[in-house]
């Protein structure tokens, strides 16, 4: 899990390291990729394509669509704002996934947990620092969006994968393949012709996003999310270690203050989740 957070850090770093190109033709680069990647994946485990049942099919497209929305905000927030931050914030979505589960699939969480996501959204307002005097405000509200949206998606992931009983790879098939068509529509009128130096960052970006998906996947084989997914959270001090060398940003107090809490509100979660399991065994 560790070593999902080190690549999901580093497709942001790669976006970021692209100034000049729309951040919707750098999504489209790394849907591509992974678009590639699932589909020699699917061809050497199956040698033929997906079925995806008709019922699926609702649920598949709007993993894909807010992973979409999700995509194009992450590297847009990591251009405008310190990665650091803009990490942090996008860790929020776990926070989310819940209550979207709460709300449309009838998970249900008790109050301790619904103080602990109570708690990381004040994380998040340390590191979103609402006022009108904060030049990063709007880059910052975009990020808690993006983690927001983004737990919308991961919770039809899990609605696809534990109620559905749709492969994992094919979730992942359908939704870079979908999103790699939408995309190359979208961007086509801004489209700017990347140099060699762009087209390989945006590349790797599609590379470190794709080894993400597998670090999480093989994570999730050796343990239970329960046990492994608080490592995730790792992204935010790894991001904010590349802020400092690579772009010279260097958190102030009040970010830190944040990314403190939202971490410390996750551990605090994974401890509960795991002892309640404890005593259901």
């Amino acid at each position: 899990m560790v070593a999902s957070a080190f690549c999901s850090a580093m497709m942001s770093t790669c976006t970021k390291l692209v100034p000049g190109v729309p951040a919707m033709e750098k999504t489209f680069f790394t849907a591509l990729v992974c678009m590639i990647a699932a589909w020699v994946v699917q061809l050497h485990r199956h040698h033929e394509p997906p079925h995806f049942l008709k019922k699926d099919l609702k649920d598949l497209t709007l993993r894909a669509v807010y992973g979409i929305i999700s995509m194009w905000l992450t590297f847009w927030c990591a251009s405008a704002m310190d990665i650091g931050d803009a990490t942090a914030l996008f860790n929020l979505g776990p926070s989310f996934t819940m209550l979207y589960a709460h709300f449309a699939m009838g998970e249900r969480f008790d109050r301790r947990q619904a103080l602990l996501v109570g708690l990381a959204f004040i994380g998040g307002l340390f590191v979103v620092k609402p006022s009108f005097s904060n030049v990063n405000l709007v880059p910052a509200l975009a990020a808690v969006l993006c983690g927001a949206i983004g737990g919308v998606a991961h919770a039809y992931v899990r609605k696809l994968g534990a109620y559905n009983k749709v492969e994992g790879n094919a979730v992942i098939l359908y939704n870079y393949t979908f999103s790699a068509a939408v995309e190359l529509l979208l961007c086509l009128k801004i489209f700017v012709i990347p140099d060699g130096r762009q087209l390989l960052f945006m590349l790797a970006a599609g590379g470190f996003c794709f080894l993400t998906q597998v670090c999480m996947t093989i994570a999730f084989t050796l343990a239970s999310a329960s046990e492994v997914s608080v490592y995730k959270y790792s992204q935010i001090i790894i991001s904010s270690v590349i802020g400092m060398v690579l772009f010279a940003e260097f958190p102030d107090a009040l970010s830190v203050a944040g990314y403190v809490i939202i971490i410390g509100a996750a551990v605090i979660m994974w401890k509960y989740n795991a002892s309640l399991k404890a005593e259901e065994v």
